[in-house]
């Protein structure tokens, strides 16, 4: 019989300079352990939203997301029984906030590496530090959706949008794409921006101009979110990564629903991460 899966996710939370961070560390006083900020799944929740809530609730502190790092599986105990946990891992920049003693977590430390490194008690947080040291840091999302199927799909997108601080929701010109966006439109207070260039009769043929006008987006202090169909989502993909360090995905397609999350810097797309819907 196969063991229960537990889902949870967590981030590497960092502060000053990219090059040389500090690292926020957690000790839990139920376990006695210094860890890096996690924690459980709650039923239906995107564990991108997971992660980010966990963070927050462990240390107090407001971060923007970076690139996915890994996700490290080992053994629990769970309702009694044996169980497997599965935990996913974001780098994440601090953006503010306050640490407060909480029930779960009773002190912070501010490390660099090589300290955190010590300080840490479990293996698995250390392969989730040389993840983090491989990333990309310092970078900006941009998120490219496929327009959604249903309304249940729309609303799912509400609190992962709000989750990466997106400022500016841009979408095609179609009713299944301004109906993709409008739930996070209301539950925001933005705008959807109509792009008439996003539809694919407009697109083809200026394919590299309307990736350039996103690119010059993304240098701003926007944090962008696109809507639009599969094929323009595929060309989006392949022109923003042109002369790239990291290579576009061969593969672009979609369910509806689902998107695209980007990590840029300096208007250069760092990593891809691939979400398709829930349902």
């Amino acid at each position: 019989m196969s063991r229960p899966l537990v889902l949870a996710a967590g981030g590497v939370l960092w502060r000053g300079d990219a090059e040389d961070p500090e690292l926020a560390v957690v000790h839990r006083p139920a376990y006695d352990d210094w860890s890096l900020p996690k924690g459980k799944a709650k039923p239906g929740e995107h564990l991108l939203v997971t992660a980010l809530r966990e963070v927050a609730e462990e240390t107090g502190q407001e971060a923007v997301i970076g690139p996915l790092l890994t996700t490290v599986r080992y053994r629990v105990t769970a309702a009694g029984r044996p169980a497997d946990k599965a935990v996913t891992y974001w780098s994440m920049l601090r953006t503010g906030g306050a640490f407060a003693s909480n029930k779960e977590v009773d002190e912070m430390r501010w490390l660099g590496l090589p300290a955190a490194r010590r300080r840490l008690t479990s293996g698995s947080d250390l392969a989730v530090l040389d993840a983090f040291v491989r990333s990309a840091r310092d970078t900006r999302p941009l998120v490219l959706v496929r327009n959604a199927a249903s309304d249940d799909q729309a609303d799912a997108l509400v609190p992962v949008l709000q989750g990466l601080r997106v400022t500016a929701l841009v979408s095609a010109g179609l009713a299944s794409c301004l109906e993709t966006f409008a739930p996070t439109a209301v539950a925001s207070g933005l705008r959807v921006r109509e792009e008439p260039g996003l539809t694919r009769a407009e697109f083809e043929g200026n394919e590299a101009a309307v990736a350039a006008d996103l690119r010059r987006a993304t240098r701003t202090q926007e944090t962008v979110a696109v809507c639009a169909q599969q094929q323009v989502i595929s060309g989006l993909l392949e022109h923003l990564g042109r002369g790239d360090g990291v290579r576009p995905p061969a593969e672009t397609s979609l369910r509806k629903g689902g998107w695209w999350l980007l990590h840029v810097r300096d208007g250069a797309v760092s990593a891809y991460e691939r979400h398709e819907p829930a349902a």
